[in-house]
C-alpha cells in the first residue's frame, strides 16, 4: 500500500513526458531512433478508444519511412526511455507477421502481449527502469513464425489516474523482421484499440492516493502470451543482457540520449519553459516545491491533493 511519504516521493518529480528512443537486439542497438516509429511529440495519448493508443500519434501513417531491424524468437531486448518518475507499470506488445512492418499500421485485431513489469518490491517499473538507465529487457517468445512485426512499448503514467482519462498512455512502436520455428498460435490476441477502456480498474483507480494496492496490480492488455511452440512469451523477469549493451552504439547516439536525460533530471519540480511549466508538467501538490506558473495557453489545475498539472487553457 502507498504510503503518504512514498506518494509525495513519486511525485515530487521533473517533467516526466517522455519518448522510447533505443534498442538493442542481443546487445546490438541499430542506432539512437533508428527503427521507431517517433512521435512529433513526448505528450501522452489518453483517449483510449483513439487510434492513437495503438502506436501513438501519426503512427499509423504508411509507409512509415522507418527500418525494420532483424531479430529472432528468443532474442533479448532491450528498450530505452526518457526518465520518468511518474509511477506507473511498462508492457511490451507483438503484432504481426506481417510482409511489410513499414506497411502495418497495427490497427485491430492480432497483438499479444510478450512482456509486462508493473509494482515489484514496492516500486513501480519507471523506478526500476530509471536505476538501470531507464532500460527494461526482456525476451521474444520462441515459437514465433517468420515474418515482420510491429514491437510495440508501452509506460502508463498513473499519477493522475484518479480521475477518469487521467492515466497517461507512453507509446512507441519498433519494427522488427524476426526468424522463428513456429506458427502464429499465440494467444490471448489483444485488439486495439478496443482492449483498453477507460473505466477498466487498472486505468481508472479512484483511490490511488488513498488506500489502493499496488501490490495486486496488473497493466491493461490482460496476460502475457503464450506461443504453441515455446511455451510462455517473454515474461516479465527475463533474464538481464550483457553489461556491455547498456551503452549506445556510437559517440553520437550516446549524447544525444545523455543529452535528453539531462534535460528531465531535476528533482524539485519540471524545469519550467520561457514563461512557466510546460504543458502536463506538475505545477503543484503537497510536497512540491517547482514552479507554479503554466505557459501561455496553459492552466494549473488540481488533480488531487498531491498533484497539480498544466493543461491546456
Amino acid at each position: 500500500m502507498l504510503t503518504t511519504a512514498a506518494i509525495a516521493s513519486l511525485l515530487t518529480v521533473a517533467t516526466a513526458h517522455q519518448n522510447f528512443h533505443q534498442f538493442w537486439v542481443d546487445g546490438v542497438s541499430p542506432g539512437y531512433q533508428v527503427g521507431i516509429r517517433m512521435p512529433p511529440s513526448n505528450s501522452p495519448v489518453t483517449d483510449v478508444t483513439s487510434n492513437d493508443i495503438v502506436c501513438n500519434v501519426n503512427g499509423a501513417k504508411v509507409p512509415s519511412g522507418v527500418a525494420t531491424v532483424e531479430a529472432k524468437e528468443g532474442s533479448t531486448i532491450k528498450v530505452q526511455w526518457d526518465q520518468s518518475t511518474h509511477p506507473g507499470p511498462i508492457t511490451h506488445m507483438l503484432y504481426g507477421p506481417v510482409d511489410d512492418a513499414s506497411k502495418a499500421t497495427g490497427i485491430g485485431a492480432g497483438w499479444i502481449k510478450i512482456d509486462e513489469q508493473d509494482y515489484v518490491d514496492g516500486k513501480w517499473a519507471n523506478e526500476i527502469m530509471s536505476a538501470a538507465d531507464m532500460t527494461r529487457t526482456f525476451t521474444l517468445p520462441k515459437g514465433l513464425a517468420s515474418g515482420e512485426y510491429l514491437l510495440r512499448s508501452e509506460m502508463l503514467a498513473l499519477h493522475a489516474a484518479q480521475t477518469m482519462d487521467g492515466a497517461q498512455f507512453y507509446i512507441g512502436c519498433a519494427q522488427l523482421k524476426i526468424t522463428g520455428t513456429g506458427s502464429t498460435n499465440c494467444s490471448p490476441k489483444i485488439t486495439l484499440p478496443g482492449a483498453y477502456k477507460a473505466s477498466d480498474s487498472n486505468i481508472y483507480i479512484p483511490n490511488f492516493y488513498n488506500g489502493f494496492n499496488a501490490q495486486n496490480y496488473k497493466a491493461p492488455g490482460g496476460p502475457v502470451a503464450t506461443c504453441a511452440a515455446g511455451g510462455g512469451a517473454g515474461g516479465s523477469n527475463p533474464q538481464p543482457a550483457p553489461t556491455s549493451t547498456a551503452e549506445p552504439t556510437s559517440t553520437a547516439a550516446q549524447q544525444t540520449t545523455l543529452t535528453t536525460k539531462a534535460s528531465t533530471s531535476a528533482a524539485s519540480g519540471p524545469s519550467p519553459a520561457p514563461g512557466g511549466v510546460a504543458l502536463y508538467g506538475q505545477c503543484g501538490g503537497t510536497g512540491y516545491t517547482g514552479e507554479t506558473n503554466c505557459v501561455s495557453g496553459a492552466k494549473c489545475a488540481k488533480q488531487n491533493d498531491y498533484y497539480s498539472q498544466c493543461i491546456p487553457a
